[in-house]
């Protein structure tokens, strides 16, 4: 380096404060077109060599300079308006200092030389070398930002800077490159390698901007769209074609299921390119990296086709601003997975795949994403989680349910991307929009569903029957890790008079002078043990549920509701309603024995119609483990502390009667009595609800309040052979009990008022904890000590 370019290279690292964070950034040009010239001879060497035109735009008056992202690729030369200029580099930018001051508005032309190894993200995305492909896919996870454009041009590498494209890719005879937008004749150059062009018409991020080489043919096909002749390309390998018709032989199916709820497609083609990437696909703009193990001749695969397509409405037309609203591309993409599955097969297919989508954010969600989110600002890290997917799915189906009207709804998504096309967006413009056309009730969707985290269970309890034609439902919300509470949830309520269900669709609105949620029913002589809630799903609850007929004796998993059941008297075909609520249930007064906890993760709901002499054993599984694997465990974890021994399953048969210790039973444990697994063999299911909990003397003992004032002394704690008891000063007359940590009393003792000390022998006890439990009539003391 000379002397000159070091002078200039320190002002520059001055001028460009390059310990500022990449979000700490103002770019002061807008791209508006990049002209990418790449060659990709030779990919066995895994290197590229590339020209970058960029056209844009100054922002500021006296632009002197400007920041552009390139990951880890060498520049040699910068030209602006046609002449040298000095630059910069580090790992991630290139730094630019213009050949003179521009003023805003001013045209700026670009030219970036550059070549070397482009590179992979850590995690999930950048550029690929594969045998014969080579590839891009433009979203690094582990990245920040996630956008990966920058791993192969140079450009501003973000969501809201807007560009259209040429691509001319230079590669040897026999490979074919494919690319963004439509193609243009190919050049063939002298040296017998083929330069093939590309041009993309539509404004787009950088990150969806695509290049893909390797030995492909074109499968050409078009859809007659709403608007227009849409062309429709495959690029695969000439082995390849018949199993590329047969696996997206229902494209056709997701355009008109997608074009007739969200208005026409408005890129220039439909294309899929077949990749050798085994972790999923990505939306580049009319040029989806599908996967080979997705092109098998099957349609196993076509809700990962409807997803990518789906993106070209949630993420290329529309485009979140932030990573940290990600759910309004991918949220909305995984939601079309089920709507197409409506489209193509029907309701009761999109029920089944929301049903399964519930379940895997109660079970998993806080899991994998290292704790409850909401699925609006997700931190980095949780950028392309389960919240955001899943659980954002689950929220565009909360919002449809909410509003209650299919024409509506579609028309209110219609409006939305038209108004926003080619735009970068944020949640609150999305809520914005459905306020004005349907009000106040979705701000406090918004605050309750997208804001905040967590999840709401709502609990059916009681019937109030007011009358021989009407009756009023009684609920209880109860939640895990919300603040926000909803004024009034959507669900599918459901009673049976005997031999069939009826269902419909209703608001249950929350009474902010008592807290509970009602229904009026007009039908009357309803009970508690024929009414239920959530067969099918309204707006998110927080019960997984799942309903069967079963014939015979075979044992039954209902992996959906986590139980096993075998019908022991079957005679004929009986009928199981099952919820596996992820909550605790809600309890009145006196509804536990005393000195047990329950579980406040989760419990069950077993019903149906059964004769009277069905007779059904089932295994209600535990699993207190917290693994660094995040596929099992993490279902009792806040439950099980310590040992299983203390850990029981009660029943109760509806929800204003008292839970019981269930005894009709077998405890089976795991490998040791520290892993926290196991399960309970129930020999005789009813129906009622099902939840574990444990033995703790503590939760059935209310201390005195001044029981600071008095103090239980024991000592030495832990012991290995006597445990020495101080009393209470000036205590009364009273008693002293010991009990196991399972609320066996062991140890009972009268104590007068002359007493102050006491010795208990332990040399024979089991290891463990107990408890001490000292009552006189001032009130009740108790302390824990361990035996060694």
């Amino acid at each position: 380096m000379n002397s000159t370019y070091t002078r200039i290279l320190i002002a520059l690292i001055s001028l460009f404060n390059l310990s500022n964070s990449w979000a700490q950034r103002v770019d002061s040009v807008d791209v508006y077109y990049y002209n990418i010239h790449v060659n990709l001879q030779n990919i066995t060497s895994k290197q590229i060599q590339g020209t970058c035109k960029i056209n844009c735009t100054a922002l500021f008056n006296q632009t002197r300079s400007l920041v552009l992202d390139l990951q880890n690729l060498p520049v040699s030369q910068v030209l602006c308006n046609n002449k040298n200029t000095y630059f910069s580099q580090t790992d991630s930018t290139l730094h630019i200092n213009l050949t003179e001051s521009f003023q805003k508005g001013d045209s700026i032309n670009l030219e970036v030389s550059y070549a070397g190894s482009p590179v992979k993200d850590a995690r999930w995305g950048g550029f690929f070398f594969n045998g014969n492909y080579a590839f891009n896919m433009g979203v690094g996870m582990a990245s920040n930002p996630p956008n990966f454009g920058r791993c192969w041009f140079p450009c501003i590498d973000n969501f809201t800077d807007r560009a259209k494209y040429e691509f001319h890719i230079t590669t040897d005879t026999g490979f074919m490159a494919v690319c963004s937008g439509l193609q243009d004749p190919a050049t063939i150059n002298g040296n017998g390698s083929i330069t093939w062009n590309w041009h993309l018409n539509q404004s787009i991020p950088t990150y969806i901007a695509n290049v893909a080489v390797s030995k492909y043919v074109l499968i050409n096909s078009s859809y007659s769209g709403i608007a227009r002749n849409i062309p429709i390309s495959l690029a695969v390998s000439a082995a390849d074609t018949l199993k590329a018709k047969a696996s997206f032989a229902k494209l056709n199916d997701a355009l008109s299921c997608f074009e007739s709820k969200f208005g026409p497609y408005l890129f220039d083609r439909v294309g899929y390119v077949g990749v050798p990437f085994t972790s999923g696909a990505m939306e580049h703009a009319c040029n989806i990296s599908f996967p080979l193990y997705a092109v098998d001749g099957s349609t196993n695969y076509e809700t990962l086709m409807a997803h990518e397509l789906s993106h070209h409405w949630f993420g290329n037309l529309v485009t979140t601003r932030t990573a940290s609203d990600m759910w309004l591309n991918e949220g909305w993409a995984s939601y079309c997975e089920a709507l197409f599955l409506e489209c193509v097969y029907g309701k009761a297919t999109y029920e089944e795949k929301m049903n399964s989508e519930l379940f895997e954010v109660l079970r998993w969600a806080h899991v994998r994403d290292k704790g409850y989110k909401p699925v609006s600002g997700v931190p980095l890290a949780q950028t392309y989680g389960t919240h955001v997917y899943t659980k954002g799915s689950l929220m565009v189906h909360s919002l449809r349910m909410l509003i209650n009207n299919d024409t509506a709804f579609f028309n209110t998504v219609k409006t939305y991307l038209a108004a926003n096309r080619f735009k970068d967006v944020s949640t609150s413009d999305l809520q914005a929009h459905f306020e004005k056309r349907f009000g106040g009730m979705i701000a406090a969707f918004f605050n309750s569903y997208i804001y905040d985290k967590g999840h709401t269970d709502l609990q059916f309890i009681r019937i109030n029957n007011n009358g021989k034609q009407n009756c009023e439902a009684i609920f209880q919300l109860m939640s895990r890790h919300k603040t926000n509470l909803p004024e009034l949830v959507w669900a599918f309520v459901s009673y049976n008079l005997g031999t069939q269900w009826n269902e419909y669709y209703a608001p249950i609105y929350r009474n902010n002078q008592t807290g509970d949620y009602s229904l009026a029913i007009s039908t009357g002589n309803l009970t508690i043990t024929n009414f239920k809630i959530g067969i099918n799903q309204g707006t998110m609850n927080g019960a997984s549920t799942q309903k069967e007929w079963v014939k015979g004796t075979t044992p039954k998993t209902f992996a959906n509701v986590l139980l096993t059941i075998t019908p022991q008297i079957n005679s004929d075909s009986t009928y199981f309603f099952i919820q596996h609520h992820f909550a605790q249930p809600w309890i009145g007064s006196k509804q536990l024995p005393v000195g047990i906890r329950i579980s406040g993760e989760r419990y069950w709901n077993i019903d149906g119609l059964w004769n009277d002499q069905f007779k059904a054993t089932a295994f209600f599984n535990y699993d207190g483990s917290t693994p660094s694997a995040t596929n099992t465990g993490y279902l009792d974890n806040e439950l099980i502390s310590g040992l299983e021994d203390s850990l029981v399953l009660l029943f109760r048969k509806d929800a204003e009667s008292p839970f019981v210790v269930e005894t009709d039973l077998t405890k089976q444990m795991g490998p040791s009595k520290i892993d926290k697994t196991g399960r309970f063999w129930v020999n005789n299911l009813k129906k009622g609800d099902y939840v574990f909990g444990v033995y703790d003397i503590r939760a059935g003992i209310k201390a005195e309040p001044n029981e600071g004032a008095r103090k239980l002394i024991v000592y030495p704690n832990p012991t290995d052979g006597a445990i020495n008891i101080q009393l209470p000063a000036n205590h009364g007359t009273g008693k002293f009990s010991v009990f196991t940590m399972n609320a066996v009393l062991i140890i009972e003792h009268k104590v007068s008022k002359s007493d102050t000390q006491m010795e208990i022998q332990t040399g024979n006890w089991q290891k463990g904890a107990y408890t001490i439990l000292f009552e006189d009539e001032k009130g009740k003391l108790t302390q824990t000590f361990i035996v060694k």
